[in-house]
């Protein structure tokens, strides 16, 4: 494996063509599939993970890939890239700008590189273990806000706390926090890797979502934790991110409260 910024320079150069693809859809007549798990998908995810495997297989060939689109090969391996070709497919769709497309590199299961890319915006974050993230020449830092009522939160959509019995935690959140906004996928998880918002709180996601936001907030100073348990594992399929002192205060919300 050569050496972590050498991943990182080989992901940007990749996200040229592959945000490309998905520029020349947006903002067209789509046609929308629907997954078994009832998330869309469009011709847009799809071709943009198309390219971005076959880069990934060209340039390091002895490492794994989990997609959302595609699914999981070699993902056993030492090194597993993951990828997620459009993060807000809804948004997408919908003509709104907040989508986002997502890479990271597994060491041993854990992210060492992570990119976040928001096409539409003209924005692309980067991290790389031991080394900060960046957006440009700007190193990004979480908030240091301290106390949950000064603070300003992001999260998923309503429907995913309700699917995953998280509303009683939601409303709590909007009663006691000083502000809480919907900002979802990925660029809620990156408004609190910036410091805009104190934490990002997503009760429904996956590996190829989670992943480079874990390695981003870790290297802007903060922390990523599951609501329960303490694995803080990106397969989890929940998150809290941002800085330490908020994130230790909503997971001990979340523990005394009963879901419904």
């Amino acid at each position: 494996m050569k050496d972590l910024l050498y991943a990182k320079e080989a992901a940007l150069s990749w996200l040229k063509p592959a945000t490309r693809e998905i520029l020349s859809r947006f903002q067209t007549d789509l046609t929308v599939h629907y997954k078994e798990d009832q998330s869309p998908v469009t011709l847009a995810d799809q071709k943009a993970e198309e390219i971005l495997r076959k880069k990934i297989q060209r340039e390091f060939p002895d490492h794994g890939i989990i997609g959302e689109e595609f699914g999981e090969e070699d993902s056993y391996r030492k090194w597993v890239w993951t990828i997620d070709p459009i993060d807000g497919t809804r948004s997408f769709i919908q003509g709104l700008p907040l989508f986002a497309t997502l890479l990271s590199l597994l060491h041993k299961g854990e992210p060492v590189m992570g990119v976040i890319c928001l096409p539409a915006l003209g924005e692309t974050v980067w991290a790389v273990k031991g080394k900060g993230t960046f957006s440009g020449k700007r190193r990004l830092r979480v908030s240091s806000h301290s106390k949950l009522k000064d603070s300003v939160l992001a999260t998923a959509d309503h429907y995913c706390f309700r699917e995953k019995k998280y509303l009683r935690f939601l409303n709590q959140l909007h009663s006691e926090a000083k502000w809480v906004r919907t900002y979802p996928d990925a660029f809620g998880h990156l408004l609190a890797i910036r410091g805009s918002v104190d934490v990002m709180v997503d009760p429904w996601a996956y590996i190829w979502d989670f992943a480079p936001c874990k390695i981003m907030v870790q290297e802007a100073g903060g922390v990523f934790a599951n609501f329960k348990g303490t694995q803080n594992s990106i397969r989890g399929g929940t998150a809290l991110v941002g800085n330490a002192q908020l994130v230790k205060e909503l997971r001990k919300r979340i523990n005394a409260t009963k879901t419904r």
